[in-house]
Order: C-alpha cells, then sequence, then structure tokens
C-alpha cells in the first residue's frame, strides 16, 4: 500500500503513547493521542476504510471528553485504544502483531504534587491550597504548543491575558525555561484559581477548561452573611452617626485610629469574613488616611478580592477641599469622598448598590 508507512507511523504512535499514559497518568500525553486519532481517521476516510474510521470517530471523541475533563482515563480507555489500533493494522496492514500489544509496566505511584494534575513545587501546591481555603475555584487549561516562540509572546498569550483577567495563576508546567528547552511539540498547563464558577469563566475562555474544584462561596451567591462595614474615624460625633447609619444594614465595626483599623481590616481577612465597605478620615493621630488606605490594598493583593465586584469599597471621609490632597489619596484607589457634613443619602446609594450586587437575592 502506498500510504502503508504513514499509517504504521500513525498507529505506533498511539500504542507508544496509550502505554505512556496509563504508565504515568499524565493528562498531558491525551492532547498527542486526540490529534493522532483525529490525523487516523481522517486517513481512513480517505483511504476508504469508513468501517474502520468510524471507530477512529468514535475513539476521537472519547479522548476529546477526556482531555477537556469532562472524563477520566480508566483502564477501559486503554483498552480502547488497543482495540483500535489491532482493528486497523488487521484492516490496513492485514496482519496483527504476533504478540498483540506490548506489556504495560506498573502504574508510578504520583506523588501529592501531581493531585491537580501537574507537577508543583511546595510553593505551587501551597498556594492552590490556599485559594480553596479562601473559597475560590482551582482550574486547569491544557494547550498544544509548538517550541519556538520567543518568551514575551509565550508569556503574553491571550490565554494568560484572560486569567489574570479572571483569576489568579498558579502554576506554568512546564515553565518557560523547560518549554524553551524541551521537545518539538509539547503541551502547557496553565492552573489557575478564580472566584468565578465554571460557567462564569466558559463566557471569557475559548480553550477547553479542565474543573477541578467549583468556587465554594462565589461572591453575591446564597450562603454569606450580612455585610461588614469598617469605620476609622477618630472625631466621636463623625464616627458615632456613621456607626449608628452604618449597623442598621449589616455588621460594624469602628476604630480611633489608622493602626487599629488596619489590623481590623487584617483580621477580617484572616477569618474569612472581609470588609465590604470602609470609610476613613484622612487625619487620624498616628497615621494619615492614605498610608492607611495604601496598607488596605496591600492587604488585599494576596487574597482573591482584586476584583471591583468582591473588593472592599473604600469612601474618603473629610472636610478638606485641598486639591492637591485629594490628588495624593487617589493614587491609593479610593471608591469616592464623603465630604463632612455627612451626606447621607450617598452613604445608602452605596450600601443599596453594594446589597444589590454581594447579597443574594430575597
Amino acid at each position: 500500500m502506498e500510504n502503508q508507512g504513514h499509517f504504521e507511523d500513525l498507529l505506533d504512535r498511539l500504542e507508544k503513547d496509550a502505554l505512556e499514559m496509563e504508565r504515568t497518568g499524565d493528562t498531558a500525553i491525551v492532547h498527542l493521542l486526540f490529534r493522532t486519532a483525529h490525523n487516523l481517521k481522517s486517513s481512513t476516510a480517505q483511504a476508504g476504510f469508513t468501517t474502520l474510521s468510524r471507530e477512529v470517530h468514535e475513539l476521537e471523541d472519547t479522548l476529546d471528553k477526556i482531555r477537556r475533563g469532562k472524563e477520566q482515563w480508566e483502564p477501559t480507555s486503554f483498552d480502547r485504544v488497543t482495540k483500535v489500533v489491532d482493528l486497523a493494522r488487521l484492516s490496513i496492514l492485514g496482519n496483527l502483531p504476533p504478540d498483540g500489544p506490548a506489556p504495560v509496566a506498573p502504574p508510578t505511584p504520583r506523588p501529592a504534587a501531581l493531585k491537580w494534575g501537574c507537577e508543583l513545587s511546595p510553593e505551587q501546591l501551597s498556594g492552590a491550597e490556599q485559594a480553596l481555603a479562601e473559597g475560590q475555584g482551582l482550574f486547569r487549561i491544557e494547550k498544544l504548543f509548538r517550541n519556538g516562540l520567543f518568551e514575551e509572546v509565550f508569556l503574553a498569550l491571550p490565554v494568560m491575558e484572560d486569567i489574570k483577567e479572571l483569576g489568579t495563576l498558579i502554576a506554568l508546567n512546564p515553565s518557560w525555561e523547560a518549554y524553551r528547552n524541551g521537545p518539538d511539540e509539547q503541551v502547557v498547563k496553565l492552573l489557575f484559581a478564580s472566584p468565578k464558577t465554571s460557567a462564569e469563566l466558559a463566557e471569557v475562555l475559548f480553550d477547553p477548561l479542565i474543573v477541578l474544584q467549583e468556587p465554594s462561596a462565589p461572591p453575591g451567591k446564597p450562603g454569606r452573611g450580612p455585610l461588614r462595614f469598617l469605620i476609622v474615624e477618630d472625631d466621636p460625633t463623625a464616627g458615632g452617626l456613621l456607626r449608628y447609619i452604618l449597623s442598621q444594614h449589616g455588621d460594624c465595626v469602628l476604630c480611633e485610629s489608622g493602626n487599629d483599623g488596619i489590623a481590623t481590616f487584617r483580621e477580617g481577612l484572616a477569618q474569612a469574613r472581609p470588609f465590604d465597605l470602609a470609610v476613613l478620615d484622612l487625619f487620624l493621630p498616628d497615621l494619615h488616611g492614605t498610608a492607611v488606605l495604601k496598607e488596605l490594598r496591600a492587604c488585599e493583593a494576596g487574597t482573591s478580592l482584586l476584583e471591583a465586584e468582591s473588593r472592599c469599597l473604600v469612601l474618603i471621609n473629610t472636610a478638606s477641599r485641598d486639591l492637591d490632597q485629594m490628588r495624593q489619596s487617589l493614587e491609593m484607589e479610593p471608591d469616592g469622598y464623603l465630604l463632612k457634613p455627612i451626606n447621607v443619602d450617598f452613604i445608602m446609594g452605596k450600601i443599596g448598590a453594594l446589597k444589590a450586587q454581594r447579597l443574594p437575592a430575597g
């Protein structure tokens, strides 16, 4: 047969990769199996092997579900591949291997670092566990790449930008250095955490999404407690009025110094009870309000509370109308100014927006 060498090469590759997948459990190999099965399906159809092409098509569909995380690789998956390989050899080459498939080596025990489908360093594994403890979901994307991309192109791929917008990249496996020095073709795994559900992610991400664990408590979903408010204000009159207003709509804590406000804010994050709204005076007895705001944003930077819909809303409460002072505080990303005397309608508008965004309907 004119294309016999081509078919033999495809079948040898299928068999070899299936054995490696069975031995290691490395899901990256499924992408190679899928591509080879796709090529074999096209080649058998063009050569007129209609029945065999249908069998290969069914195998391709199964491998596609596995690479997308919809099904798991099972011992029957290996049997399915070898059955197609044997049928193809009988149909195309006119003979079966005399000894059948090569014996399968016992599965290699998989270290704990592979529990999320990637080889992870202790720091990366800790990052994944921390994200789960914060209620985020854990997801993986796998892409088949040819070698040769420049580093700036590799690290600025659209999928990388999407992950930055949607969550936090935990691991790139293999790393850029390993990819650069690796084979001509390899699968790169992107493990990331996100507070968004798989359905929300699928609306943005083009690549197949493997769902490892859904978020346990997405923002605005049933099960979260009341809104939490933090007031950092040393003026008893202003602080008392703010506490009276805010405590009618959620839990409210009043701190009379900047350091107490920062410590209380950190404690809320550590207890997984972050504040939704902070009202911050600029002129405090120990710290300037801009320094406090900088610390609050730094505290959030190490958590999942980076998106506008989940981070703490910070309002600067001041009697000063100094434009230079306002410009300085703007660099710390406040969400608005509450000029004294206190505008109750303005605060109520912010509370109403927070309730609509973060509390379950009804």
